[in-house]
C-alpha cells in the first residue's frame, strides 16, 4: 500500500483504509463497539472518530457527544472525547464551549 493513499487531501487518515485496519473494533454499520487496548489501536481508532467531524465547523459540548453517541455503541463518549482532546487531535477553548478539529498536531 503506498502512502499517498493513505492520506485525504486534508491530511487525514483516508476512512475506508483506516477502517480496514480498526474492523475488529467496528460493527457493520461503522460504530465502534468497544475500546481498543493496544495504544496504537486506540489512536487508529480516535483518528477514525476524528474523521467523523467537519474541520471547518465548531461544535458544542453536546453536538460533540451527538456525534460521538452515533458512532460507537459502548455508551462512554465522555473517554472518547477526552481521549480526542488529550491526543490532540480536538481542541476546545478554556471553558469547553467550543470544540474544533485539530488539523496543526500530529500524532506519533
Amino acid at each position: 500500500m503506498k502512502s499517498e493513499n493513505i492520506m485525504d487531501e486534508r491530511g487525514f487518515m483516508n476512512l475506508p483504509i483506516l477502517k480496514e485496519q480498526i474492523s475488529q473494533f467496528l460493527d457493520k454499520n461503522g460504530r465502534i463497539v468497544r475500546w481498543p487496548k493496544k495504544t496504537y489501536d486506540k489512536i487508529n481508532v480516535l483518528k477514525y472518530l476524528q474523521g467523523k467531524f467537519d474541520p471547518d465547523k465548531k461544535y458544542s459540548e453536546i453536538e460533540v457527544n451527538a456525534v460521538l453517541k452515533t458512532w460507537h455503541t459502548f455508551n462512554d463518549h465522555a473517554l472518547l472525547r477526552r481521549e480526542l482532546f488529550d491526543k490532540f487531535l480536538l481542541e476546545r477553548t478554556p471553558d469547553c464551549k467550543e470544540y474544533w478539529i485539530n488539523t496543526d498536531k500530529i500524532i506519533i
